[in-house]
């Protein structure tokens, strides 16, 4: 089975089948995500090449962290046992973020947090290589626009109105988004054991809403301030807020069922099961 078809596959995913009771929630703007943006797994060489064109552009024209390369396409020797996704405007073939989880098979193919970062790594528990291989995985490469990127801010949970607020405020949720992608890619392909460097300051917005990365090594310069952290994909559903939640199941849906992803609704969504809760 390959990568793809790994979390492709919707044969066991029954949490996917709709609900027999339907959802009641609060008009919150996350709801309405779905409107203006939509989830997808890159199939294809052509959607891949669309992802490394906004790497190349975030990575490497706007913050400068790799080196610009003629044919603006930024990748690594990870990305081929890498699992993409996306998150793409719904009114223009434009992608407004993306994110991609590095798989292992075997000791030889190291998480580039092991690779790189491993003399950082103090929890001598919670490391890549206490556990099989097979259920270990890294998010990497979350790149979302300057557009997009200078608007991000926390979600609240106030009523909003009028649907630029609505707009204003699902962009803003673009960042968050794409974790919650990974976490829904990590727990389909049953790698549930999930690391990560990214900033202390960004894990405190993440816990805020939900998502609890435990640091497990030291803060190093690396881009800016960086650390180690972990987390268990399958304790996410019990800690996530609920607005997020119903986020997870448009956002599952749209990966993962290929009638939601085309219908692109609302209503079909919310009445799927999120996947976080086959964990529970």
């Amino acid at each position: 089975m390959t990568l793809l078809s790994a979390v492709h596959d919707t044969a066991f995913m029954p949490w996917l089948e709709p609900a027999q009771i339907p959802v009641n929630r609060a008009d919150t703007a996350l709801q309405y995500f779905s409107h203006f943006f939509q989830a997808a797994l890159a199939r294809s060489a052509a959607q891949q090449r669309d992802i490394f064109r906004l790497r190349h552009k975030v990575y490497c024209e706007e913050m400068a962290f790799e080196p610009c390369r003629a044919n603006k396409l930024e990748h690594d020797s990870f990305d081929p046992r890498s699992l993409h996704a996306c998150i793409k405007y719904c009114d223009k073939d434009t992608l407004a973020g993306t994110v991609r989880l590095i798989t292992s098979e075997n000791k030889d193919e190291l998480l580039p947090i092991e690779q790189y970062f491993g003399h950082c790594i103090t929890n001598p528990v919670l490391t890549p290589h206490n556990f099989d291989r097979r259920h270990i995985c890294e998010i990497s490469r979350l790149a979302v626009p300057v557009e997009i990127r200078c608007k991000q801010s926390v979600m609240s949970n106030d009523r909003m109105t009028g649907l630029n607020t609505r707009e204003s405020q699902c962009r803003s949720a673009v960042a968050v988004s794409l974790y919650l992608l990974a976490m829904l890619m990590s727990l389909q392909s049953k790698r549930h054991h999930v690391f990560v460097m990214i900033e202390p300051a960004l894990a405190r917005v993440l816990k805020r809403i939900g998502i609890h990365f435990q640091q497990i090594g030291d803060v190093i310069h690396f881009n800016g301030k960086r650390a180690p952290y972990y987390i268990d994909a399958r304790t996410t559903y019990d800690t996530l807020q609920h607005d997020y939640v119903e986020l997870g199941k448009v956002l599952a849906q749209q990966l993962f069922n290929e009638k939601a992803a085309a219908a692109q609704t609302t209503d079909s969504a919310v009445a799927a099961e999120l996947c976080f809760s086959a964990a529970s």
